[in-house]
């Protein structure tokens, strides 16, 4: 089935499943990799119906560790509260073999940044469509009482039904005060947040607006607003 996986046609930015994946994850067949992060891996899988969908597993090592369980608990419930017009509607969450699992329709787009480092800065058409789109996209957000607090162009698709803003891993209610991380440790990536939420930790709706800022700036200059230091 490997051998078949490898020679199979895969969607832009997908790699073929290696020796020690999975080949199924719950009801879904697995037909390739579509990234990996510090919580675990991002396949590319389809239902029964064919259709093609993104499955994110928490690492083996992780999955006994019960804070970041509460962590992707909390991903999961963020993205059920969140409009699917500007993110990956999630379909089903699970477990299989002690691991979480989260399963989102497959959004067929690049991330921002990708897109910049190959191709230059936005037009300015262009530009300004993905301004208004992830502005609405972040309204929506912001009006299921969510803050995103880790917005930046690897986190923003651009797909043909316009961007799609995606990692709800450590989005918080915006009046939530409990965190699943320590005192004085800054949740965030540098160079996109804001002063508040690196000086002094604070978390508000103006954090995501401050790094929807740098994004355009990014995306129309093709410069980190902040270099890469």
């Amino acid at each position: 089935m490997h051998e078949q996986t490898g020679r199979a046609r895969l969607p832009g930015g997908a790699e073929p499943l290696g020796p020690g994946d999975p080949v199924t994850i719950g009801s879904y067949g697995l037909i390739g990799r579509l990234g990996e992060g510090g919580m675990g891996t991002v396949y590319l899988g389809r239902d029964a119906q064919n259709r093609l969908v993104a499955i994110k597993v928490i690492r083996p090592e992780l999955a006994a560790n019960q804070n970041f369980r509460a962590r992707f608990r909390d991903e999961v419930r963020h993205a059920k509260r969140v409009a699917s017009f500007c993110t990956a509607q999630v379909l089903e969450d699970g477990e299989e073999d002690g691991r979480p699992y989260l399963v989102t329709e497959y959004v067929d787009g690049r991330p921002l940044d990708e897109y910049i480092e190959s191709q230059g800065a936005l037009p300015s058409g262009t530009l300004h469509g993905v301004a208004v789109g992830v502005a609405a996209a972040l309204t929506a957000i912001h009006a299921a009482g969510l803050v995103h607090r880790d917005l930046k162009p690897a986190n923003v698709l651009l797909s043909v039904s316009g961007p799609r803003v995606i990692d709800f891993g450590i989005a918080r209610v915006a009046d939530e005060t409990a965190q699943h991380t320590k005192a004085g440790f800054v949740v965030g990536s540098p160079g996109w947040m804001a002063p508040e939420q690196v000086l002094r930790g604070e978390i508000s709706t103006a954090v995501d607006i401050f790094a929807w800022g740098t994004l355009v700036a990014f995306a129309g200059t093709g410069r980190r607003p902040y270099g890469t230091g």
